[in-house]
């Protein structure tokens, strides 16, 4: 008896020993798949990173205006080399082939990733490798509205920045690289909207005014379905903006779009102004979407109040409105019947952007830090195509989304072969 329970004691430590090996052994393709994981997320991001900076190059190059070939090529690596030195690209040796050929700038490049854990598989590394190719520029002209919501909530901090600041340092590069691009031919124009807008019109285009000269002040929409067109005032007392209506949040005065900045500016070519303002301009009070576009609907149009915007028939000028709000649509607006409600607010926004769209204003919308579905829903009909619609939930995917903007835009002035 005493033999067979040493024997029985001999083979669980035997078995105690075998089952640490087999765990052993059992780990190693586990941690290999694991790691093989991270391998190819690092493999992604570099191929991702890369193929961003080579559209960005070949854009920078193909836009510059009335420059050589040569200086085409330089322009489009050094705008490749900042951008994808740092990130997934920091430290990888990269060979390029930048060329002019029939009209066309083509950038390509590659590059060696060494792997990590991969390497125990006898893979070393991953080829990483792009290319993009873009018309060389013309004589397009592009007239940008930048329609901005300015409510009380783009003070709240989204990620690592107040929103608002966030919003202003992404558009300010926007203006500022897409006016390096193409210098003279690009206009922006400014609608900071909450729930009014604050601009400058003609007297005649504002109900209950008289004389010649302008009138400056707040305003919300004009009478439906005036407010739905960009058609200019006439003699009918509804197409005048001015109307009267029931004094919603009467406590946040016209005063407080003064002393915040928030005007409305009309297509220009002075963009240190239109980033200057950007600059100062500060959030107050509430929501009211459609009034913002409706604004923006107006300054690329040619009709008046606002005479800054070519010709819709005019082929060399691509329009384009970027609308960009954190919230719902709080304010009421006019509808067919007397009542304003905000369910006609935002059955009016989807309307304007139906109107601008079929105007050939290409349509941008950016959800900033808002999770409401229907709005969301609302702004993605609202863009030109999902292509054009862009969601950022913090400062760091605002900062990507206007990126990716930049690239939409430049893309349809300098046509993608």
């Amino acid at each position: 008896m005493f033999g067979i329970r040493k024997a029985l004691h001999r083979f669980r430590n035997n078995s105690q020993g075998n089952t640490a090996i087999m765990y052993a052994l059992s780990a190693i393709p586990i941690m290999l798949a694991v790691g093989t994981a991270v391998d190819f997320g690092r493999y992604n991001s570099a191929q991702t990173h890369m193929q961003a900076a080579l559209d960005t190059a070949a854009i920078a190059g193909a836009a510059a205006v009335g420059k050589s070939d040569s200086a085409r090529i330089a322009i489009a690596e050094a705008a490749f080399d900042a951008n994808f030195a740092g990130g997934a690209g920091a430290g990888l040796s990269v060979s390029k082939d930048f060329r002019v050929a029939s009209g066309t700038l083509i950038t390509s490049a590659s590059a060696l990733l060494p792997m990590a854990i991969m390497q125990l598989a006898g893979i070393g590394d991953f080829p990483v490798e792009g290319e993009a190719q873009v018309g060389l520029s013309s004589e397009k002209k592009a007239e940008i509205a930048l329609v901005l919501d300015y409510s009380g909530s783009m003070g709240e901090i989204s990620g690592s920045k107040v929103k608002y600041i966030a919003m202003k340092d992404a558009a300010t590069k926007l203006v500022t690289d897409l006016t390096a691009a193409n210098p003279g031919k690009t206009r922006f124009g400014l609608v900071p909207f909450s729930h009014h807008v604050y601009t400058t019109l003609d007297k005649a285009h504002v109900l209950g005014t008289s004389g010649t000269g302008t009138w400056t002040g707040c305003t919300q929409d004009r009478r439906y379905p005036f407010n739905l067109t960009d058609a200019t005032p006439t003699g009918t007392a509804g197409s005048k903006w001015g109307q009267a209506f029931a004094p919603e949040h009467a406590s946040s005065g016209c005063s407080g779009y003064v002393s915040n900045k928030l005007a409305v500016k009309p297509l220009t070519t002075d963009t240190a102004a239109v980033k200057t303002q950007l600059a100062a301009m500060r959030p107050y009070a509430w929501t009211h979407i459609a009034l913002g576009v409706e604004f923006g609907y107006h300054l690329l149009s040619p009709n008046a109040p606002y005479a800054e915007g070519a010709a819709y028939s005019d082929i060399d000028t691509k329009k384009f409105m970027v609308v960009l709000t954190d919230g719902m649509q709080t304010e009421p607006a006019f509808g067919p019947g007397s009542a304003r409600n905000v369910t006609q607010g935002e059955m009016n926004l989807e309307k304007i952007c139906d109107n601008a769209k079929a105007s050939g204003i290409t349509m941008v919308t950016l959800a900033f830090d808002l999770y409401d579905t229907s709005t969301r829903s609302r702004l993605k009909n609202c863009a030109s195509g999902a292509a054009n619609f862009f969601v950022a939930n913090d400062d760091s995917d605002l900062s990507a989304a206007f990126e990716s903007i930049k690239l939409a835009i430049a893309t349809e002035i300098y046509l993608k072969k």
